[in-house]
């Protein structure tokens, strides 16, 4: 019985651990989100601006698309992350989304004459436009 008493005391006791919220946004966070025909940007509260202005790229995007990578156009949504401590974003198949990292690269000769939002749009819904439209000819017939 003594050789389990500290195994019991260890039970008991409590213990504070201090760690990382999972999932890496905490509870607290209110989510909006801009909805629009061809993308739905979802954004923590006092993004508005960033998450309007991307919609409206992403909308120019879609209606100017070039014919070279097809005509397809699927709706997608956008996730606005801004409690990171990296500049990037991707673009995922499965789940069909897209994820920006919306703290720009600490180096301002990185970024070039563009903001980090609109860079974010530009790139990313280019791969957006590239799945849409990459079940096409040869790879719709390597398709496994």
């Amino acid at each position: 019985m003594r050789q389990l008493l500290p195994f019991f005391i260890f039970l008991i006791t409590p213990v504070l651990l201090f760690g990382q919220h999972f999932g890496g946004n905490a509870p607290s966070v209110k989510w909006k989100q801009v909805n629009t025909d061809t993308v739905r940007v979802v954004f923590p509260a006092g993004l508005d601006s960033q998450a309007q202005r991307i919609a409206t790229i992403v909308q120019r995007m879609a209606a100017e698309r070039p014919y070279s990578l097809g005509k397809k156009i699927k709706k997608v949504n956008i996730l606005l992350q801004n409690q990171t401590t990296i500049a990037n974003g991707y673009a995922q198949l499965g789940p069909f989304h897209v994820v920006f990292y919306m703290t720009p690269s600490p180096n301002n000769f990185d970024q070039g004459s563009i903001g980090w939002a609109d860079q974010l749009a530009l790139h990313e819904y280019r791969h957006v436009q590239q799945y849409n439209n990459f079940n096409n000819g040869i790879s719709k017939v390597l398709k496994l």
